[in-house]
């Protein structure tokens, strides 16, 4: 669990301190291509360390150490991405040989008992990519889409390393937002309820609207509560509703709300998370 949080907290914080930007300031395209640059290798003490100019290095637990790489794409306020797919990827190249580092997060016992476990798994990363999209305090966007272009087999020591990306990216422009969202208080202590104050506005034509509202837990981002499902029939101009949560049985710590409009099709039309605090 520890391992995971701070894989969280990193893949976060390098993906606003690190990331290759792509482009901004123009309209977005719904084609993106990207070429990742060469890696480069350092040799120190035996082992080799692998990584790819302006990206960053994958840490987890008992696995290799392999970089990858990353690029964002700002969008206007009210264009909202639904969707990112890997259409191509090519410019493959091979190596053997490497002997890479295994991640240890946390310090080794004297006795050496809590080894991570062993890393050699056959290859490594097993995802081709991934994306997210990061809300803006002006309402703009900035999809991030992190590439994992470098492949280890530890057992082998070969290496598969692909260059060029192409990406489809669909997104629709919406009239609807979420102009306000708070919670009635600042702390709670475990058993309370949570009451969010939410406030829409639609800007454009009449339109139903569906509200989800789920309760995550900080920096794991993992689920622990889903509200019911709400439904605003022929939304035009400003809403208003609010939505509880029963805190009870949720241990103290940081949750946020999570509220996401969407359209009858399924579209993502907005969404704003609020923070909640539970102690006791």
């Amino acid at each position: 669990m520890e391992s995971k949080r701070l894989l969280a907290l990193f893949l976060a914080l390098s993906l606003i301190l690190g990331m290759g930007v792509y482009a901004y300031g123009a309209e977005p395209g719904s084609v993106l291509e990207v070429t990742v640059p060469d890696y480069e290798v350092d040799t120190i003490a035996g082992l080799d360390y692998v990584d790819i100019p302006g990206g960053n290095v994958l840490l987890v637990e008992g696995k290799p150490r392999v970089p990858y790489y990353s690029v964002s794409v700002d969008y206007p306020k009210g264009h909202r991405v639904q969707d990112v797919t890997l259409k191509e990827r090519a410019g493959m190249v091979t190596a053997t040989g490497l002997k890479l580092p295994t991640v240890v997060v946390k310090p080794l016992s004297s006795s050496g008992s809590d080894l991570p476990p062993d890393g050699n798994e056959g290859w490594y990363p097993e995802e081709d990519y991934r994306w997210r999209v990061w809300e803006n305090p002006d309402g703009s966007t900035t999809l991030v889409i992190v590439m994992y272009p470098f492949y280890y087999n530890p057992e082998t020591t070969d290496v598969k390393f692909y260059k060029n990306y192409r990406f489809d990216i669909e997104y629709i422009i919406s009239n609807v937002e979420i102009t306000r969202l708070y919670t009635d208080k600042d702390i709670y202590e475990p058993g309370d309820e949570v009451t969010l104050d939410i406030q829409l506005n639609n800007s454009g034509a009449t339109q139903d609207v569906v509200v989800s509202t789920v309760i995550k837990q900080y920096g794991l981002g993992e689920t622990v509560a889903g509200l019911p499902l709400r439904s605003l029939k022929n939304l035009v101009g400003d809403a208003s509703l609010t939505a509880e949560w029963d805190s009870g049985g949720t241990m103290p710590g940081s949750y946020y709300a999570e509220v996401i409009l969407t359209d009858t099709a399924g579209n993502m039309l907005d969404k704003k998370v609020a923070m909640i605090t539970l102690v006791t």
